[in-house]
């Protein structure tokens, strides 16, 4: 599943772009109900209220309950509120709901451009889990303003 927490920071005349502060295993707090998204391999967001950086590493454990992301100072953006596309791409993932197969999650995403941004995907169902390269990107009006590639490594039982 997943899920975003949104806020920003100063504007300026300059490209908007972004600069990730933080990355890793993370705990979250949700927020409200899961919003549907159907760009996604879940269909679904869960909106957070919180975070805490548990790890800072781009190798993640590929394991129910773990949450990763990256949490970012958007930067040049107009004042109010910035218009994001969250993708992340992945392996091959299929829903046994939809029966859908996707190798990229996206949605759109309105952040505060006053504080930081926090995306994330966690792994709350055993279908999400897969092994390889995940890639979260930001997109503004098409563009990628930030990106980080975390490697998902599945222990053998």
């Amino acid at each position: 599943m997943i899920l975003a927490l949104v806020a920003a920071a100063p504007a300026a005349s300059a490209e908007p772009r972004a600069t990730i502060l933080t990355f890793g295993r993370y705990e979250t707090q949700l927020a409200g109900e899961p919003e549907k998204a159907e760009r996604t391999a879940s269909g679904i967001v869960q909106p957070v209220d919180g975070h805490r950086l548990l790890e800072r590493s781009d190798v993640i454990v590929g394991q129910l309950g773990n949450t990763f992301g990256i949490e970012l100072k958007l930067e040049n953006f107009p004042a109010g509120v910035a218009a994001l596309t969250i993708r992340t791409a992945h392996p091959p993932l299929t829903n046994p709901k939809s029966g859908k197969t996707t190798s990229v999650s996206e949605y759109d995403w309105t952040s505060a451009t006053t504080d930081s941004a926090y995306f994330c995907f966690s792994f709350d169902e055993t279908w999400e889990i897969a092994e390889g390269d995940w890639t979260i990107q930001v997109l503004h009006e098409g563009k990628v303003v930030a990106e980080k590639t975390f490697k998902i490594v599945v222990p053998l039982n």
